[in-house]
């Protein structure tokens, strides 16, 4: 998977000086920057199935620090749905009527961030 931050450092290893235009980023293709960039800095994708709890969800990204976590079809191996840390605090905060869970759960998210570091 690339992200806008491999997109930008393959921009500054093709940007050589504001005189020389960059005609080397015109003939690359999303295969060519996978072989030359991401093979120095690949990460296994992390990823869950549709039929994963929210706590495998929220352990998994803390336990990776991640931001983004993709929900893929274990079947088509489709993205389904990319889930955030924000969003996944929103549906805890709406559909979440015991507060105390909540804020357990947010005290557990600290602890695993905390055993990782």
């Amino acid at each position: 998977m690339l992200t806008i931050t491999d997109f930008t450092n393959i921009l500054h290893r093709c940007y050589k000086s504001p005189m020389v235009q960059i005609y080397e980023l015109e003939e690359h293709k999303i295969e060519t920057w996978g072989e030359l960039y991401l093979q120095e800095t690949f990460k296994p994708l992390v990823a869950i199935s549709p039929d994963a709890s929210l706590f495998d969800a929220v352990y998994s990204s803390v336990k990776h620090k991640i931001h983004r976590l993709p929900v893929i079809d274990p079947i088509s191996g489709n993205a389904l749905y990319i889930l955030t840390h924000q969003r996944t605090l929103k549906f805890l905060l709406l559909f979440t009527s015991d507060r105390l869970i909540l804020l357990q759960f947010l005290f557990l998210c600290e602890e695993i961030d905390a055993q990782e570091d």
